[in-house]
């Protein structure tokens, strides 16, 4: 039913309201000078424009997104300089326009679209123990926040320190 009340888009399936939905991000709110990255004018934030896996081919992400731990998540951007976005900054980039995925294909081309996926954020889920076992993610199929453990895989967008 939710379905019926959205316009079909021709990207990659996405379904997108625009009629009756106000876009959140639009690619005007984003520096493209290095086009592999969109710099978000407000925060400052550096987006790779691709998921972890695929590769910017100067025009689109190309290749098969990867799906990682957590914690391997966090240790792959340890190691390259970059690093997961904490749940806030996460939620700044969902276009709440669009599902299946909830971003802007203009901004992040080829971003898988996923009801069971999300992409993973930094932010522990803390449960009252000392232990992390879950962590915060957004959907890719309708955009909400939830979490969930850490040991499932999920898809990955990193921010360049």
């Amino acid at each position: 039913m939710l379905i019926s009340f959205f316009a079909m888009s021709t990207a990659h399936g996405q379904v997108c309201s625009k009629q009756s939905t106000p876009q959140t991000i639009s690619a005007g709110n984003f520096d493209f000078t290095d086009p592999s990255l969109a710099i978000d004018k407000l925060t400052g934030l550096r987006w790779e424009r691709c998921v972890y896996g695929q590769n910017w081919s100067g025009t689109t992400c190309v290749g098969s997104p990867a799906k990682l731990t957590w914690e391997e998540a966090l240790r792959i951007g340890e190691e390259t300089g970059k690093r997961l976005p904490d749940i806030k900054e996460l939620n700044t980039i969902l276009d709440l326009q669009c599902i299946i995925p909830p971003t802007n294909l203009e901004i992040f081309p080829n971003t898988p679209g996923s009801q069971a996926n999300g992409l993973w954020s930094s932010t522990p889920y803390l449960s009252g123990n000392s232990e992390i076992t879950n962590a915060w993610y957004i959907n890719l199929g309708l955009g909400f926040t939830n979490y969930r453990d850490v040991s499932i895989k999920n898809f990955v967008r990193f921010i360049v320190k």
